[in-house]
């Protein structure tokens, strides 16, 4: 009898340890490799959904339990690159075409990634034996569930169980993740913005650029336009502010020149962000969470957007990027919403200016900076509105980079433990010490300067992603001390127009989170 039970008991047993390795260890692999070669931001060690697969998986068909797998570990990749890039599913759909314009990709991670897919799903019908019997799907069931109860607790002990994530950084890894549920609510935020512009709401949202727009136009108008100073207005790629007080300082030290604090009043501030580039762009020219629904707004839609009013005003506006204008239809959209003229990189290309590697090869930074310099200088009859995203320091970053003179990483632990962290912070020091150069050339005209993040850098590992606020970034403003009328332009500085804050906004940054569902 005990030999009966022996030799019955272990079948069973080998059955329970093959189905928890398919279903907790397998299937995880592939988000696994992602986010160590690809640099997708791994939420959770294992997904809870596939623990509720397993246990499923004894109870259905097998042609139908490897199809539920091969949709659920699609759907884990999805919420890698939408919460590693800050996109909705909708948004990540729309964003499909414009990936053909990046780097080289990864193409070997992605055949190791399909291979071990595809070997996932023999093993998962190899586990799911249509033969089984009662006793066998309960030790697999029970096992499963336990897993599933155990890793649930420990994340809501450990204060990752609240349905809103704090902006706090905690040192004790997440068990689960749930990548249905987070593409559900960041489509469900995505389709509030939608239904909001359908009724006709502008969804108005605090931006460092309020401290710009904030001016009484009438009063404008009765200046001449040669009194009126140059505005530029730079959006900085992946700017988010880091939570090492010491490093966030390094990033802005170029503004603590003394020829510069001589010439400028310099403040410092943060503003809330949501979303990626295109939400920073909408939030900044025009105070607005409407996100992607910019590329499809009209002319209309954009006439309060702020390169409208500063045409209003007697300015001549103009958008820089130094990647395509195909990229997001910038080509598009920018002259929809008011610029008057437009450079991207083919034309700063054939001025002359160098290119620069990246997930997104193009202009250089600091030629950027540079051009805008020479531009400046230049003495125009319209005070001149420059708006201008930078590109360099799009995630991933390149190691490593060419910046000429980086500062040291080596001065600070974080920086000198991950050469992307590295890589990062030299190439945003690069752009603000260009700016910095060029708010100390002689121009034209007195020049207002206002520099701010769009995001917090989408690092793949949640390590680096804890190291960075993951609800606001930092702005930096430069008022020309010479000149009364750039300070008229800002005599709204700490009076902001008022705004309606979308109600979300009083949890947390959902599809920024770092630590969300």
């Amino acid at each position: 009898m005990r030999y009966e039970y022996a030799s019955s008991y272990r079948p069973i047993k080998i059955r329970v340890f093959f189905v928890v390795f398919v279903y907790l260890v397998a299937a995880n692999i592939p988000l696994w490799i992602a986010s160590r070669s690809i640099g997708f931001l791994l939420i959770g060690l294992f997904n809870a959904e596939f623990l509720i697969l397993g246990i499923l998986s004894v109870f259905i068909r097998r042609r139908l339990t490897v199809g539920l797998l091969l949709c659920a570990i699609s759907v884990d990749m999805i919420r890698g690159i939408g919460s590693t890039y800050m996109l909705s599913p909708s948004e990540m759909l729309r964003s499909v075409r414009y990936l053909f314009g990046a780097g080289p990709s990864h193409l070997w991670q992605v055949a190791v990634i399909a291979i071990c897919i595809a070997v996932i799903c023999v093993l998962a019908a190899f586990a799911s034996r249509g033969e089984a019997n009662s006793r066998e799907r309960g030790c697999v069931a029970l096992t499963l569930l336990v897993l599933f109860i155990f890793c649930g607790v420990f994340d809501a002990l450990t204060g990752y169980g609240t349905f809103f994530r704090r902006d706090v950084q905690l040192n004790v890894p997440r068990l689960t993740r749930f990548p249905s549920h987070f593409l559900i609510k960041s489509e469900w935020q995505d389709e509030m913005y939608r239904v909001s512009r359908r009724s006709g709401s502008t969804l108005s949202v605090v931006s460092a650029s309020t401290k710009l727009v904030g001016v009484d136009t009438s009063s404008a108008l009765e200046k001449t336009s040669a009194t009126l100073p140059n505005v530029v207005l730079i959006l900085v790629e992946s700017w988010g502010r880091p939570r090492d007080a010491d490093l966030d300082e390094a990033l802005v030290k170029p503004y603590e020149d003394k020829g510069l604090t001589e010439r400028y009043t310099v403040r410092q501030g943060t503003v809330p962000f949501y979303g990626a580039t295109v939400a920073g762009e909408a939030r900044e020219l025009c105070g607005s969470a409407m996100g992607f629904g910019l590329l499809a707004a009209s002319a209309l839609q954009l006439k309060s957007c702020l390169p409208t009013r500063m045409n209003g005003m007697g300015y001549h506006s103009v958008g820089v990027h130094g990647f395509s204008e195909r990229m997001f239809d910038r080509g598009e959209w920018y002259r929809r919403i008011g610029f008057n003229e437009t450079w991207f990189r083919d034309g700063l290309q054939r001025n002359g200016l160098p290119l620069c590697p990246g997930a997104f090869p193009g202009v250089c930074d600091s030629a950027i900076s540079g051009w805008i310099g020479d531009r400046l200088q230049r003495d125009f009859d319209s005070p001149q509105f420059i708006y201008w995203v930078t590109l360099n320091s799009h995630l991933p970053v390149p190691v490593p980079n060419m910046v000429k003179s980086p500062p040291a990483c080596d001065d600070r632990r974080i920086t000198a433990e991950s050469p992307a962290l590295c890589s990062w912070y030299q190439l945003e020091f690069n752009v603000h010490r260009s700016v910095a150069a060029l708010a100390l050339r002689e121009t034209a005209r007195p020049t207002v300067f206002l520099i701010v993040g769009d995001h917090a850098p989408p690092f793949g590992s949640a390590k680096l992603r804890g190291q960075f606020s993951d609800l606001v970034v930092p702005y930096i403003l430069l008022v020309p001390k010479r000149g009364a009328e750039a300070h008229s332009l800002m005599a709204a500085t700490h009076s902001p127009a008022r705004v309606r804050v979308p109600h979300f906004k009083s949890g947390t940054n959902l599809i920024a989170a770092t630590g969300g569902q």
